[in-house]
């Protein structure tokens, strides 16, 4: 788990989780997923940089919190997942 971050209902935010410390030499990320649980916010897109993966949310009720979980795939078939909370608040 990575933490809990923060957003507004209103607001459209990246969060950026980074994957280095579980690639070996010359791996690659090349796909990235995230899934938000509850449902209730909405995972605009998933994006990989480099070791790292970008997922824009936006939505959302104040007061509540989310679990995003991102699941990163390499190119030498690592499979891993990290979790962050989101809670969404009203200012």
């Amino acid at each position: 788990m990575l933490g809990t971050v923060r957003k507004r209902p209103d607001d459209q935010l990246d969060y950026d989780v980074a994957f280095e410390r579980w690639l070996s030499d010359g791996d690659t990320i090349t796909d990235a997923t995230a899934i938000a649980d509850p449902v209730g916010v909405t995972i605009d897109r998933v994006e990989v940089f480099g070791d790292v993966v970008k997922t824009w949310v936006s939505g959302g009720e104040a007061g509540a919190s989310h679990k995003i979980n991102v699941t990163a795939t390499t190119a030498q078939g690592r499979v891993k997942e990290v979790t962050f909370n989101l809670r969404i608040v009203e200012c």
